[in-house]
C-alpha cells in the first residue's frame, strides 16, 4: 500500500497542477463553472454510492429497497425544509456538511479517539472560513436561495472572523496535543492543511478551490477509508467489488441529477449552483449520519498504516 506521505504528495501535487493550469489559461466562468461542477458530480458524488452496502453491515434485518425508501424520505423531508425555511435549512446543511467534512479530515490524519468537538472546529476550517472569504462572490446564490444578506461583508470583517475561526481550531488542537490525545505528526499535517487550503481560496474562484478539495480530499479519502473498512468485513473484497458497489448509484445519482437540472432550466449560474447544491444537500444528510455510524464502529487498530 501507498504511505501517507505519499498519498498525500499525489493529492498535494495534482491540486497544484490544477490550480496552476487554472491560473495560466482563467478559461471564463462557463467553462469553469461546467469543469468544476462535473468534477463534484463524477467524481465526488460516487463517494457516497456505497452507503446501502455500510447500511446492510450494520443492518443484517435491512434490505437495499428498505434502504433506498430511507434515504429518499429523510431527503424529501430535507427539501420541505428547503421549501418553508430556506435560512435555516442553509444553515443546518453548512453545519452538517462542516462537521461531515472535519470528520473525515480527522479521521483520515489525526487518527484520535473520536472527538465531536475536534470534527467540527475543523469543519469549520474546512467549510465555513472559505465561505465567509468567499462570501461577497456568493452572495448572487445566496440571494436566490431567500437568504438575502443586507450587505457585502467588508475584508476586515471576513479576515477577523476567519483568524478567530482558525485560533479557536488550533487551540483547541493544542490542548488535545499537550493532553497527549494527538500526536505532533498530526498536528503539523492538520496545520499544513489549513495553510493549503485557505491559500487555493484566496488564489482560486470558490467553485475551482472547492472542487479541488472535494475530490482530490475529501472524497479520496472518504472511498479509501470505505473500501479498507469494507475490506476488513467481506471475505476476499477487492477493489474492483469495490468500483461495481459504487455503480449502480453513481450512474443513479448522475442520472437523476442531470435530469432533474434539465428539468429545471435554470436561468442562470446562481439558480443552477442552488439546484445543484440543493439537490448534494438532500444526499448529505443521510450520508452524513451514515458516515458517523461508519467511523464510530472503526477499530483504528486495524486502521491500514502508512
Amino acid at each position: 500500500m501507498p504511505s501517507f506521505f505519499m498519498i498525500k504528495y499525489l493529492q498535494y501535487g495534482l491540486a497544484l497542477v490544477v490550480g496552476s493550469l487554472y491560473l495560466v489559461f482563467i478559461p471564463d466562468d462557463d467553462v469553469t463553472n461546467i469543469v468544476a461542477l462535473t468534477a463534484i458530480l463524477f467524481f465526488g458524488v460516487p463517494h457516497g454510492a456505497i452507503d446501502h452496502k455500510i447500511h446492510l453491515k450494520f443492518s443484517k434485518k435491512s434490505s437495499v429497497k428498505k434502504f433506498i425508501l430511507i434515504y429518499v424520505l429523510v431527503g424529501l423531508g430535507f427539501l420541505l425544509w428547503w421549501v418553508l425555511m430556506p435560512l435555516k435549512a442553509l444553515l443546518i446543511f453548512i453545519i452538517l456538511s462542516a462537521y461531515h467534512f472535519g470528520q473525515e479530515l480527522i479521521e483520515d490524519i489525526a487518527e484520535t479517539p473520536k472527538d465531536p468537538i475536534l470534527n467540527l472546529s475543523w469543519g469549520l476550517i474546512v467549510l465555513v472560513s472559505p465561505i465567509i472569504l468567499k462570501f461577497n462572490e456568493l452572495m448572487p446564490t445566496l440571494n436566490f436561495i431567500g437568504v438575502q444578506p443586507a450587505s457585502t461583508i467588508s475584508k476586515e470583517i471576513q479576515i477577523i472572523t476567519i483568524l478567530v475561526i482558525h485560533l479557536l481550531s488550533y487551540s483547541y488542537l493544542g490542548y488535545l496535543f499537550f493532553k497527549g490525545v494527538i500526536h505532533k505528526t498530526a498536528v503539523f499535517r492538520l496545520v499544513l492543511f489549513s495553510i493549503y487550503l485557505m491559500l487555493s481560496y484566496f488564489i482560486l474562484p470558490f467553485i475551482v478551490a472547492f472542487a479541488l478539495y472535494f475530490v482530490l480530499f475529501h472524497s479520496i479519502n472518504a472511498m479509501r477509508h470505505q473500501f479498507f473498512w469494507m475490506k476488513d468485513r467481506t471475505t476476499e473484497y477487492t477493489f474492483v467489488s469495490f468500483l461495481k458497489d459504487l455503480s449502480p448509484f453513481t450512474l443513479l445519482t448522475i442520472v437523476g441529477m442531470s435530469g432533474l437540472i434539465y428539468y429545471l432550466d435554470p436561468a442562470d449560474w446562481s439558480v443552477f449552483f442552488t439546484y445543484f447544491f440543493v439537490f448534494i444537500s438532500l444526499l448529505t444528510l443521510p450520508h452524513a449520519i451514515l458516515f458517523d455510524e461508519l467511523y464510530l464502529s472503526k477499530n483504528t487498530t486495524n486502521q491500514p498504516k502508512g
